[in-house]
């Protein structure tokens, strides 16, 4: 069955007491254009007196351009009408189960199923879907608006509540077109990005603008105020009896649904294809359920020493796919760079390489390609698995002081051994005791607390709500947990694997990224009921001698040995070295702009002198900490962002 609305898109919308709601929805629309060049649709409706609802869509053909499948879509009553992003794989189970309740059905799309599912179930309806998503669907009778986000957060929803209106949308950059929302830069958030290289959710990089967390719905009245907001999927408890042979099978067996799941599309679809674990795991189980051959893409360098086509290559001829290399110069790379710079929609110190992979992907024909994004996470194939066993082990003796000795030892420490990356970590053996969230938030740290305090300026010190410990938005430990609730250290580490890094860096970047080029990336490692099974096994069962352990075990023969045994590596960029030679001029341009430095929170000596310990090759300080400082000084000055307002 074709799906006339099977499509990536982005989504808009105003709700309240907005003056020249057409125009500024109009605006928002074209803001986001690159996630659905096709076509756009944009309808207002009114509520009464001054308030006014309007909803804007782009659309990402994957099928048709038919009449029937544009959006906002309305039900045949006209009761219920949605802006959707996404797509939700058990949609013509869930039809076949409305049809038997007496539902009747004018397209063949996915999202009039949500119209219908809403319209029988209310919002329990987000139990039954199975997919990726963030949608608005609005009640035409009492004016109310219902908003969610999928369980894990694969699609985004940003918005802005003040003043009478709230608005949202796909992206960062759509809202701040609205013209509603400010353009300050929020000094948590400027914390945050410090710490870690990307944001932490629920807070964004702008002031008072916010992104609803995975697995959260909001409820808002047609004058635009947040009636409620709530929690609707949580990460399962730890099962603690079963046998190894059946996590094994069953974890096999949800591998090939998933899979067999996001392989429905009726346009050229393909996969990334690296030389790691997750990919080829992916490639072999589409390989195994597709109606044809497979088609894989990788991105190759001409300098063979960050180049995964040779591994990749073996994957491909295991699996007999149609594989392609793409083949890149560093010439080529460098001069498209400033195209991904100006498609980051939040400062982020990844995201570059998205883009890369993404962008050669669309190039060569391919509409939607599946990742194996999310198997680290889940698995454990970071070395934060290994280390949280480490941490938790020697700082068991520091349970018997309290927090605040802790600390002392841990600053001491970290005075000693200097302001690395290095010292981050070993003083986090001492301060975390038995508290894994903070050990992990200092691990997976970009700049230490005492490089922070001298790179802030003291207009974006004031009043930032940071816990001392975990250096984390309060808001943002709520959403995470601190840990103590699962005794199991593998699944706490798994958990804020995906809460934090997966959630606010690589699911972001990927989104942006892919869907700067108009591509639909799909990850079948993170389907709910897959995440479900793997993250409620004990975390013994998930590693052994090799990292991701149940997944190399649930694949058995579908992997290659040279996978399974080579050492792991990510596709990385060489922006060590860039950064010292091609990239030079860039960043010393954004750097010695001191007005832009100051507007982006941030005081320019401090700013310069991270640069410099950089180009002299000093160990504390990585190409990230210069890049990172780079990204979000450009970004501020690109989108007219200023710590002041």
């Amino acid at each position: 069955m074709l799906r006339c609305s099977d499509f990536m898109c982005g989504i808009a919308g105003i709700i309240g007491d907005a003056p020249d709601i057409e125009a500024r929805l109009q605006k928002m629309s074209e803001a986001i254009v690159h996630r659905g060049p096709d076509d756009d649709g944009l309808q207002i409706w009114s509520t009464g007196g001054s308030n006014r609802t309007g909803f804007a869509h782009r659309r990402l053909s994957i099928i048709d351009l038919s009449e029937a499948g544009r959006q906002p879509m309305t039900t045949g009553n006209g009761r219920y009408s949605v802006v959707y992003n996404g797509e939700i794989y058990n949609y013509l189970e869930l039809r076949k189960a409305l049809e038997a309740k007496g539902a009747a059905f004018r397209t063949n799309s996915d999202t009039e199923v949500l119209l219908e599912l809403y319209r029988v179930y209310g919002k329990t309806c987000l139990e039954r879907l199975r997919g990726m998503f963030a949608f608005a669907l609005r009640d035409n009778e009492t004016g109310e608006v219902f908003a969610a986000r999928d369980r894990v957060g694969i699609k985004p929803f940003y918005y802005y509540s003040d003043a009478g209106a709230f608005v949202f949308c796909s992206e960062l950059r759509g809202l701040l077109a609205s013209g509603l929302a400010p353009r300050v830069l929020d000094p948590v958030s400027l914390h945050s990005y410090l710490s870690f290289g990307a944001v932490q959710e629920p807070r964004t990089i702008i002031e008072n603008l916010r992104s609803l967390p995975p697995a959260h719905f909001l409820v808002i009245s047609a004058a635009g105020e947040v009636l409620e907001k709530a929690c609707y999927w949580r990460l399962p408890e730890t099962r603690r009896a079963i046998e190894p042979a059946e996590a094994v099978e069953q974890t096999r067996s949800l591998l090939e649904e998933s899979a067999r799941l996001h392989l429905v599309a009726d346009v050229p679809l393909g996969a990334f294809l690296s030389s790691g674990v997750d990919s080829a795991s992916l490639v072999a189980l589409m390989s195994k359920h597709a109606s044809g051959r497979v088609k894989t893409f990788t991105v190759c360098f001409e300098d063979q020493r960050i180049s995964e086509g040779r591994l990749a290559r073996k994957v491909a001829e295991t699996c007999q796919t149609e594989h392609r290399e793409i083949v890149l110069s560093e010439a080529e790379m460098l001069a498209s760079l400033p195209d991904a710079i100006a498609a980051i929609d939040q400062p982020t110190i990844d995201g570059i390489n998205t883009w890369v992979i993404s962008r050669a992907t669309r190039h060569a024909g391919v509409t939607v390609a599946l990742s194996g994004l999310g198997g680290d996470e889940l698995f454990g194939g970071y070395p934060s698995f290994r280390r949280a066993r480490m941490l938790e082990q020697y700082g068991a003796p520091m349970n018997r002081l309290n927090r605040g000795s802790r600390r002392v030892l841990s600053r001491i420490a970290a005075g000693v051994l200097g302001d690395s990356l290095q010292s981050q970590k070993a003083a986090s053996a001492i301060l975390a005791g038995a508290d894994s969230l903070a050990a992990y938030a200092s691990m997976r740290g970009l700049f230490s607390r005492t490089t922070r305090a001298g790179l802030i300026n003291a207009s974006a010190q004031t009043g930032v709500p940071l816990d001392a410990d975990y250096q984390l938005p309060r808001e943002t430990i709520d959403l995470v947990g601190n840990g103590t609730a699962n005794g199991d250290v593998f699944n706490r580490v798994s958990r804020y694997e995906m809460s934090l890094y997966m959630a606010n860096m690589l699911l972001r970047d990927t989104d942006a990224m892919s869907m700067s080029s108009a591509l639909e990336a799909r990850v079948p490692l993170l389907d709910h009921k897959l995440v479900e099974w793997v993250y409620g096994l004990p975390g013994e069962l998930k590693i052994g001698r090799h990292p991701k352990q149940l997944l190399i075990e649930a694949m058995g023969s579908d992997l290659p040995a040279e996978i399974v045994n080579r050492k792991k590596t990510g596709f990385a960029l060489p922006f060590d070295r860039w950064i010292r030679t091609t990239l030079k001029p860039y960043v010393s341009d954004v750097l010695n702009d001191a007005s832009s430095v100051m507007g982006a929170g941030l005081n320019p000596k401090d700013v310069l002198n991270v640069a410099e310990r950089f180009e002299k090759g000093s160990r504390s300080t990585s190409w990230s900490r210069v890049w990172g400082l780079a990204v979000l000084v450009d970004w501020c000055r690109r989108h007219n962002v200023s710590a002041v307002d």
